[in-house]
């Protein structure tokens, strides 16, 4: 076959000819082996391209270029492009000046923990078929293009000055734990099974776009300095960047988490944009975005609590979201658009406004400065007996034991009332006047004599917002009036339709014209019509109030 180098004068064998001998390695004698060996020292140059190099020659080949005292193995400029290691190979502690390892076939495990690369090094279209471990190893300038790893592989506490992972195969799992990447580097190929960059350093740009990850993906404490681009990348299974710090631009645009994915305790200190993504849980517990931050995500949970948004945040959510912002701060005006919010509990609103916002479960107990909640748009509230309540009420409804009593309730509705009221929504306004009245007349703190007015204001116009109770409560006095006027009312006997009439003008304080009627009214009359003439312009004018509630905008 025809070679680059000389090869061995045995047929079928590639490996390059030793010096002063018509074979490769491998086939020499072993004398001749002996004699090769005992000519390297430390620092030496040694050429096995496309050698066949068993576990006893690897071992022998390291001890050769080893110091006297054994504590370290130094090659010059070693030649491995094409070599053939079927055996284990264990090149741990060992210093290249000059590695090329281009082409080189690895058919089982193989060790470079705590290696030195000083010069440039290639492991160009190489080949791991089993575990590969790269621990603790210093590279100057490395390229792994078009390698194929496909066995576990690690990096752990590896250091690289230049590195270039261009179409890169990781056929296992991979971990870059507490690497520390020098310069720019960019994945291209993806990762079918797990992938930890935990405690990772990347120093330069760090590019995973398009990257498809199958397995679990940690990149937790990772610190980004440059830009971080994840741009169209998919996650399959979960994925963690909890505690990460991004310090430069980050691209997380059309991204695709088919799990759960975290960010806990992130921060983010330059970046403006996030998304759009989807991903079935997404948390941000904990982080803090520096600057002012746009949210576009579709995912059925979003978990902001304790979360910090110094500059104020749009979260931009889909209908189908449900958002948690217990405890979260907004340091400026901040908008979120079509989530449902599960909870404000503990979180300063004064600069939040909801827009198209679902609240039906939202517990707003423990929020500061409700009053100043803006609601715009279609923000929905749950409902009871056809009218919006809060999910506080829902639950002390189901449970009178409940943690949040009528008093606190009571205490909400009024200040989400306001905040309805500067949003010029008089009928929700309207809702929460009447849960606030409600809460008042449970309350076992309210006075007996607050709560039986409560009751009976509640009883006959819903507290001014009922109108048809209103009338009806008319309707019922009228009646019931008019047959006590047949009864006792007049000095005489008058039909019950002229008495019907007398009492419906007596309402509205109109002087009755009937000629039949009698003129003179009994005591009892008298005191009637004085009812009549209180109390019918009253509920008159509750009606008339309930009527204005409900149409004023």
């Amino acid at each position: 076959m025809d070679e680059a180098w000389s090869a061995c004068d045995l047929e079928d064998c590639r490996g390059v000819r030793v010096d002063d001998f018509d074979r490769c390695l491998a086939h020499l004698e072993p004398a001749q082996q002996d004699e090769y060996f005992a000519g390297l020292s430390l620092g030496a140059e040694v050429d096995l391209r496309g050698t066949e190099l068993s576990r006893t020659l690897v071992e022998r080949l390291v001890d050769a270029v080893g110091s006297i005292d054994g504590r370290r193995a130094e090659f010059g400029r070693a030649e491995f492009a094409g070599t053939v290691f079927r055996e284990f190979a264990d090149f741990g502690g060992v210093t290249f000046f000059d590695g090329d390892f281009e082409g080189a076939w690895f058919g089982t495990d193989v060790s470079f923990d705590k290696a030195d690369f000083r010069d440039s090094a290639s492991f160009l279209r190489c080949q791991f078929e089993g575990r590969t471990s790269f621990e603790g190893v210093v590279f100057e300038e490395i390229t792994f293009e078009d390698a194929n790893f496909v066995g576990d592989t690690r990096f752990d506490r590896a250091v690289f000055k230049g590195g270039d992972f261009t179409n890169t195969r990781f056929d296992g799992r991979v971990s870059f734990g507490k690497v520390k990447f020098a310069g720019d580097v960019s994945f291209t190929h993806g990762f079918p099974e797990d992938v930890s960059f935990d405690e990772a350093e990347f120093a330069g740009e760090a590019g995973f776009s398009l990257v498809r990850f199958d397995g679990r993906s940690t990149f937790s404490r990772a610190k980004f300095a440059a830009g971080a681009t994840f741009g169209g990348a998919t996650f399959d299974d979960h994925a963690w960047f909890d505690d990460a710090r991004f310090d430069g631009e980050m691209t997380f645009e059309d991204v695709k988490f088919h799990s759960e994915v975290s960010f806990e305790g992130a921060v983010f200190t330059v970046a403006e944009r996030f998304g759009p993504v989807t991903a079935e849980r997404l948390i941000f517990g904990r982080a803090t975005f520096r600057r002012r931050m746009i949210i576009d995500a579709r995912a059925p949970k979003v978990d902001c609590t304790h979360t910090r948004f110094e500059e104020g945040v749009t979260l931009n959510l889909g209908r189908h979201s449900s958002a948690d912002l217990e405890r979260t701060f907004f340091g400026k005006a901040s908008t979120v658009i079509g989530a449902s919010v599960a909870s404000v509990a503990g979180t300063d609103v004064a600069d939040l406004v909801f827009t198209d916002v679902g609240l039906a479960h939202c517990r707003f107990a423990g929020a500061h400065h409700l009053d100043k909640l803006r609601l715009e748009g279609d923000c929905r509230f749950a409902t009871y007996r056809k009218r919006q309540v809060l999910a506080e009420e829902r639950a002390w409804r189901a449970d009178r034991d409940a943690s949040v009593g009528p008093r606190r309730i009571g205490d909400l509705y009024r200040q989400l009332r306001k905040a309805q009221e500067d949003s010029k929504n008089e009928p929700g306004a309207a809702d929460f006047y009447y849960g606030e009245m409600e809460m008042r007349r449970h309350s076992p703190v309210t006075p007996w004599s607050e709560r039986v007015i409560l009751y009976l204001y509640w009883l006959i116009s819903g507290y001014g917002l009922r109108a048809l109770r209103a009338l009806a409560t008319l309707a019922v006095l009228i009646a019931v009036v008019t047959v006590a006027f047949t009864a006792a009312g007049f000095k005489g006997n008058p039909g019950f339709g002229e008495t019907l009439i007398y009492v419906a003008q007596s309402t509205v304080s109109l002087e009755t014209k009937l000629a039949s009627l009698p003129k003179d009214l009994t005591p009892s009359g008298e005191v009637m019509r004085l009812v009549m003439r209180v109390l019918g312009p009253l509920l008159l004018g509750l009606t008339l109030l309930a009527v204005r509630n409900r149409v004023k905008r």
